[in-house]
């Protein structure tokens, strides 16, 4: 029984970008430190000061890193997805979480504690995703601080909107259709802006045909209307 147990914590483990380049002795040597856990919708991870223990990986669902002030305001500053990693600075720098990590839907997470996150950074491919990582959120952090102090409410809301066609768009007969659902308040969370202003700016933009609705989704008909307002060129061009 524990045999059958292993097979599949390895199967999930194989499964991951962080362990696609590792064999399964090199796999074994780790299931000791490893996990997998599924937390329900709502769930708070841990909070902004907490000590991190672990290094997690999404497998399923969405966790959202957030800062919340004291007045119980809150920002969202990513919105992680399946196959993303997070906690991996915080061990490397051993700080502090910096933030609050909340469980968006149901979400499965592989969790790798301290000693074994020790020992697999030690193998080049291990250092070499966490070093696209490092890389990936830095400038990730910088384009929302950019957003933040820099454009106003329209152009932080083409962007969010132009990245939510790009992740979970499907192409319709008249535009993106944004399939995942997402509501004004979280909209305005992601982007630190009020429900009130965020359906205002939509409302003007489904006026002028830059984006529609359909069936409670998000439809972007003018896409290249919507890059100009967001300012943002290509990272890879």
């Amino acid at each position: 029984m524990r045999s059958t147990a292993n097979e599949k914590l390895k199967d999930e483990i194989r499964n991951t970008e962080i362990f696609r380049n590792i064999d399964d002795r090199q796999i074994a040597r780790f299931l000791s430190g490893i996990t997998i856990r599924t937390y329900r919708d709502g769930h708070m991870l841990f909070f902004a000061g907490d000590i991190c223990t672990s290094l997690y990986v999404i497998l399923s669902g969405t966790v959202c890193l957030n800062f919340i002030s004291e007045e119980g305001n809150e920002v969202i500053f990513s919105e992680l997805q399946p196959g993303d990693v997070f906690g991996e600075i915080e061990l490397t720098l051993n700080y502090r979480h910096s933030s609050t990590a909340t469980i968006f839907r149901t979400t499965r997470l592989l969790e790798i504690d301290r000693k074994i996150f020790g020992e697999i950074s030690q193998l080049p491919e291990i250092s070499s995703f966490l070093l696209k990582s490092f890389a990936r959120k830095l400038h990730n952090t910088m384009m929302f601080a950019e957003g933040m102090a820099l454009y106003p409410l329209e152009t932080r809301l083409a962007r969010l909107l132009i990245n939510m066609g790009s992740v979970h768009g499907r192409n319709i007969g008249d535009g993106i259709l944004i399939e995942k659902p997402i509501s004004q308040s979280r909209m305005g969370q992601l982007i630190n802006a009020s429900r009130s202003r965020i359906n205002a700016q939509l409302q003007a933009w489904k006026t002028e045909r830059l984006i529609g609705m359909r069936h409670n989704r998000i439809v972007i008909i003018d896409k290249r209307s919507l890059q100009i307002i967001s300012r943002h060129s290509d990272p890879k061009a």
